[in-house]
Parts: C-alpha cells; sequence; structure tokens
C-alpha cells in the first residue's frame, strides 16, 4: 500500500502527458501514472483496485491515500464524459478515494457546463495545466 497519494494522468496527447507529469511529480513529490486513452485508464483502474468486484484489492493504490485524476475531456474513442458514465458504476467506496479533476482547452459551453455540474468531477481545470491552480484545489480539499 502507498503512503503518498498517486496521481494518475489521463490524456491522449503524449506532450501534455510528458509535461504535465512532470510539473505534478516537482510540485507534489508524488507518483504520476501517464495513460493515452480512457479505456486503458479504466482498465488499470479495475485491475489495480477490484472495484469491478465490488472490493478494494489489497494493495490498491485506493486503499491508502488514494488518487488524483486527471481526466482530458477531448480524446478519441471514449472520451472524458465516456469514462465518467464508467465510473459511476463503481462502488462508493471506491470513488470516495478519489478526487477527479477534467482537464480541456475546450471554450465549448456545453461541454464546460458538463464537466464543472458533474457530481464526480471535483473541479475543470483548463489546458495548459496551471500547477498552481492544482495546488490550490488540492489545498482548499485538504488534501
Amino acid at each position: 500500500m502507498s503512503t503518498h497519494r498517486e496521481f494518475w494522468l489521463v490524456d491522449d496527447n503524449e506532450i501534455d502527458r510528458v509535461v504535465n507529469g512532470r510539473l505534478i511529480e516537482a510540485a507534489f513529490a508524488a507518483p504520476v501514472r501517464k495513460f493515452k486513452d480512457g479505456p486503458a485508464f479504466l482498465q488499470e483502474l479495475a485491475q489495480d483496485s477490484g472495484v469491478e468486484e465490488d472490493d478494494l484489492r489489497e494493495g490498491s493504490a485506493l486503499e491508502g491515500p488514494g488518487i488524483v485524476v486527471l481526466l482530458d475531456i477531448k480524446m478519441p474513442g471514449v472520451d472524458g464524459f465516456g469514462v465518467l458514465e464508467r465510473m459511476e458504476m463503481y462502488p462508493a467506496s471506491a470513488l470516495a478515494k478519489m478526487t477527479v479533476f477534467m482537464l480541456s482547452a475546450t471554450l465549448d459551453p456545453e461541454e464546460l457546463r458538463r464537466a464543472e455540474g458533474h457530481p464526480i468531477v471535483e473541479a475543470l481545470l483548463p489546458k495548459p495545466l496551471d500547477i498552481h491552480q492544482l495546488r490550490g484545489w488540492m489545498e482548499q480539499m485538504g488534501r
């Protein structure tokens, strides 16, 4: 079991994954797992946590301090909203150990409204990621 909160970054843009991963590692001294798409993230989450068995697997990232998910809205195939729909099926015990932020460069008011109003999403953060804004949210939430 990890004693440090992990960050899981889900973004189809390789440059964003590398740059944001380094920013997060430097700012929070925390491990960052990077995923190129929603299905890869969901598969790893299910394998790591055991959420599909309605239980948290021993040694899971969710067993300790939990994870912070940074989820891009616009991705090919399963977009960020599709990922959220799948996550809504997880047990409350798993969702309680996740803090989800959505990332987006979109100016589409409908997508902004959907992200900001989603019950799993803590906040919508702009791309490029402002690490100071993320830190402010984490401090405000006491995490």
